[in-house]
């Protein structure tokens, strides 16, 4: 008796059966997820429910799927086969026959599954016999199946809010598996309309990643909204098997109108993974009496080297379970690190803010936000990057964007103008490029003209603050504190809090000191 696994099996136990006309075993191999039973039992009816009662009272000792299969010389509508009926779910097709070979004349060899509360996780997908004759004096069969995942487990963690505009805001999640998923949303939690996502009439149930729009939504109103999701186990041409519905609770967001006067916001940068600064820097804040946040930045090196989907899935939906996002409009702006790996470019895709650009603006109340993607910290020629950035023309896209928004209507009318972006812009000891600027010539020729009140950086990992021309900048620049790399700072948050016509900035370390409090 035999068992071939891809995966190793955590323990490997062999019973004795019985067996009057020879000896018989089975072999119980114990994996993280389910149990395998293999065996072959004895001719005689007796000695084969004899045999599966053993075999059932080790099913009984688990609480993992118990799987049976193996050559146990029944009929389906003998005695063993029926008794075999009331205790195990038959996942192979009994309707064929497998032995012998050649010419198949009976059905004694099957695959099964133990009634127990475990069973209920798995989906039978697809079942057949093999057609090969040569290989045994028995037809192999086959069966495909799945787990279903626990409604628990199905979402990477929640929703958060992205691309918001004057009359809308996208939902993004992802989940463990493909959905078919949809919003319900409202103005309150009972009268509910539903928005799902087609593409060109289709439902792309075919991936991790799941983004839904809102549209029409009113500024100034109140909305409540949950996303439902059905595993999609099974999708083929002409059959499909979904899982029943999970729905989150609900949560809630407001957009913002023109008269929208207060709001706080947050800005961390350079987190590195360092999921306890991060904590204790939100812990901080709270303390010291801000508990919500409106909406915020994560400005750079916040998902470092991502190396793949997973991996940066989970490093998103960190940053977002932590501030609250799926109530709190949060921006990620990439640093150097976020466009290096692997999954570098992938993870663009769980971001969609500025109509799924990297940089762009907006407006919250009476101030306007300017984000800009500075890329990487040295050329595009350098080794490293093999040839396969160009970020020369990022950046000069961002020249024409920069005359846009400077020139607009939206830009014009606030009365606030933060910038936002990772590499410092100005300056030389603080920003380690080696001499590397080349946003400077391009950009600041328009941003010394803009008027902005402040440029909010990072990349350093120093806390500083620099009034208007210290370092050659034309507006006064915040550089934020990170844990990382070595630094003796210990990490920075930045608060921006609109009062009226009052907007101030105000940082925190880890520690809890009060690094700076500013009006703008």
């Amino acid at each position: 008796m035999g068992i071939l696994t891809r995966e190793r099996p955590l323990r490997v136990r062999r019973l004795a059966l019985p067996g009057t006309e020879e000896a018989r075993t089975c072999m119980i191999a114990e994996f993280s997820e389910y149990i395998f039973c293999g065996t072959h039992l004895s001719v005689t009816d007796t000695d084969q429910i004899a045999s599966l009662q053993i075999i059932v009272r080790e099913a009984e000792k688990t609480g993992k799927p118990f799987f049976l299969a193996g050559d146990l010389n029944c009929e389906p509508g003998s005695r063993t086969g029926q008794w075999l009926g009331r205790n195990f779910i038959l996942l192979s097709d009994t309707a064929h026959h497998t032995w012998p070979a050649d010419k198949p004349v009976k059905t004694i060899d099957y695959i099964a599954l133990y009634k127990n509360n475990a069973a209920r996780s798995i989906v039978k997908l697809k079942t057949r016999m093999m057609d090969e004759t040569k290989a045994s004096d028995h037809r192999a069969v086959y069966a495909d199946i799945r787990f279903r995942i626990s409604p628990e487990k199905l979402f990477f963690g929640e929703p958060y809010l992205q691309d918001m505009t004057d009359d809308g805001i996208t939902v993004m999640f992802q989940t463990r598996t493909p959905v078919s998923t949809w919003i319900e949303y409202g103005t309150d939690t009972l009268h509910l309309q539903s928005a799902r996502t087609l593409l060109a009439g289709q439902e792309p149930c075919l991936g991790l990643e799941n983004s839904i729009r809102l549209d029409g939504i009113q500024r100034d109103v109140k909305y409540y909204y949950r996303v439902c999701a059905r595993e999609v186990q099974l999708n083929e041409a002409y059959y499909k098997i979904l899982g029943n519905t999970v729905k989150t609770p609900f949560y809630s967001f407001t957009l913002p109108s023109s008269h929208t006067q207060d709001f706080t916001a947050f800005v961390m940068n350079d987190l590195h993974e360092r999921d306890d600064v991060m904590q204790r820097l939100l812990e901080v804040v709270r303390q010291k009496g801000f508990s919500h946040f409106d909406f915020g930045f994560y400005n750079g090196d916040c998902v470092p080297d991502p190396y793949g989907q997973e991996h940066t899935i989970v490093r998103v939906n960190k940053l977002m379970t932590a501030v609250n996002a799926s109530e709190c409009f949060t921006t990620l702006i990439r640093g150097n690190h976020e466009i290096r790996n692997a999954y570098s470019a992938g993870l663009v895709s769980l971001m969609r803010n500025f109509g799924g650009k990297t940089y762009g603006a907006f407006t919250w109340g009476n101030t306007r936000f300017v984000v800009l993607d500075c890329s990487e910290d040295k050329p595009d020629s350098t080794w490293v990057y093999y040839g396969l950035n160009d970020f020369s023309k990022l950046r000069k896209d961002q020249v024409e964007f920069l005359k846009k928004e400077i020139s607009s209507k939206a830009f014009r009318k606030a009365h606030h103008h933060i910038l936002l972006n990772h590499i410092p812009i100005w300056g030389e000891d603080d920003v380690y490029t080696d001499g590397f600027h080349p946003w400077t010539a391009l950009w600041e020729p328009l941003l010394k003209k803009a008027g902005f009140d402040i440029d909010i950086v990072a990349h350093a990992h120093n806390y500083y603050f620099y009034e208007k021309g210290v370092k050659g900048n034309p507006v006064p620049q915040y550089g934020g504190g990170s844990p990382s790399l070595g630094s003796q700072d210990i990490g920075t948050i930045a608060i921006l809090q609109s009062r009226g016509e009052s907007l101030r900035l105000i940082v925190f370390d880890a520690a809890g000191n009060k690094r700076l409090d500013r009006e703008l």
